[in-house]
């Protein structure tokens, strides 16, 4: 979370952009910026289970990130950004997440949402237990849940893919029923035998493809991970999770 906080501070200070792939070292639960703690997870339930949680920058509901492929999309290039509100540029990301299912033979598509998304969306529901529209699902099922921030200058969306999900800790983390969770949402490994690699390079290749030109490796130097330091102890700290 700090380090795609942090990209999205230096998107602020001229016109670049980044596309990161990442994964967790435990399961981590994180809520939306938002949301009530006391109302987003039990975290007692998950402290006593090895889990963590956290407080995201962006909006939405709840999500277990265990075996997944997590990714962001931090820009204030026009590409992304120039003419694009949040729901065009929310859209706009999740068509070319599509593309990326859809040329490794999934038929994924964007959700039009639920009669009662609206309500839904109100609700302590997780996320991955209804869609909302312009969400990618397979099979009438959920399969990416995203989220986005965004200012006058730039944006941050990042969300999870999962690969498996272990229903029943997804569900006690989040006071829900793994059964409310389950008939919402899908995996990769449910529906494919393509492996999280085969995933990684078409989601490479469909922003290559989106941008026109190759994707730049980018590593954080020294400089890059003592600002991201500063930024985790937000993260860390009870004020910051606990401020609803």
């Amino acid at each position: 979370m700090a380090r795609d906080e942090y990209l999205f501070n230096r998107c602020q200070e001229k016109k670049m952009g980044f596309f990161r792939l990442y994964s967790w070292e435990i399961p981590s639960f994180s809520f939306g910026v938002s949301q009530k703690i006391t109302r987003a997870v039990n975290t007692e339930f998950i402290e006593n289970n090895g889990c963590a949680y956290v407080r995201r920058i962006t909006g939405g509901k709840t999500v277990l990130h265990n075996d997944e492929i997590t990714y962001a999309v931090v820009s204030s290039e026009d590409i992304f950004y120039k003419d694009n509100d949040l729901y065009r540029s929310y859209m706009l990301i999740s068509k070319v997440l599509a593309d990326a299912f859809n040329a490794i033979g999934l038929d994924a598509y964007l959700s039009g949402g639920t009669p009662d998304h609206l309500s839904l969306a109100k609700s302590s529901n997780p996320c991955f237990s209804f869609p909302t529209p312009n969400e990618l699902e397979i099979g009438g099922k959920k399969i990416v849940g995203s989220a986005q921030k965004r200012n006058e200058k730039a944006l941050l969306q990042h969300g999870s893919i999962p690969l498996s999900m272990d229903y029943e800790l997804y569900a006690r983390g989040t006071g829900s029923r793994p059964r409310i969770i389950e008939r919402s949402m899908t995996t990769l490994s449910e529906v494919s035998d393509k492996t999280p690699d085969d995933l990684r390079r078409s989601l490479i290749n469909s922003f290559q493809a989106f941008i026109d030109r190759p994707l730049e490796e980018f590593e954080f130097n020294a400089k890059d991970k003592q600002n991201i330091a500063e930024i985790e102890k937000k993260y860390r700290s009870h004020d910051w999770n606990f401020r609803l």
